[in-house]
């Protein structure tokens, strides 16, 4: 068991970040960094909210790093959970704020890959965040897991504790519902 755990790429960087390697830590955060903004910049309303995100969740891991445990699970779930949490905590601070409110920024950002966005993309994005804001709080959650973290559904699993079968018929199910709302 120990040795599968030990071949999770972020697992090992973890470990080796656990003992004070300053390569390691800095290879993990450029290895989740992306996703990470990604993932923040989908659920609040501007690019320096996620941003100041990003930055809280990576000195979270600084900080708490000492209590992940390889023998419990793989590093991304702990990290995931721990960037859920960040989150939550967030809004609970900023009560006005909802989980569900996902501004035409947010998801345009969330793409910033493509700085060059074309005018026909950007009215595509514009419907997909309309229709975003009408499904269920639940696919919404899994939208940002599955597409804009990019977690596996052994990861989702195990933060939604959930089984990965029933996450797979959910996320083709959400992937039906999008396609059907973009045609």
């Amino acid at each position: 068991m120990k040795g599968r755990f030990l071949k999770d790429k972020l697992t090992r960087l973890a470990l080796n970040m656990q003992k004070g390697d300053k390569g390691a830590a800095e290879k993990l955060y450029n290895e989740l960094v992306g996703k990470t903004f990604g993932f923040c910049v989908s659920r609040v309303r501007h690019r320096h909210q996620a941003e100041d995100l990003t930055q809280e969740i990576f000195l979270k891991v600084v900080d708490g790093i000492q209590t992940f445990d390889p023998k419990i699970g793989v590093f991304s779930i702990w990290f995931w959970q721990l960037a859920r949490n960040t989150l939550t905590d967030h809004y609970r601070r900023a009560r006005d704020l909802s989980f569900s409110d996902v501004s035409e920024t947010r998801i345009e950002t969330a793409f910033i890959d493509n700085p060059e966005t074309r005018v026909e993309e950007s009215l595509e994005l514009r419907r997909l965040q309309e229709f975003l804001k009408s499904l269920p709080e639940e696919d919404q959650e899994l939208f940002r897991l599955h597409y804009l973290a990019d977690l596996s559904y052994r990861e989702i699993s195990k933060i939604l504790n959930k089984s990965e079968g029933s996450l797979r018929v959910s996320v083709s199910r959400l992937k039906e519902k999008i396609r059907k709302h973009l045609k």
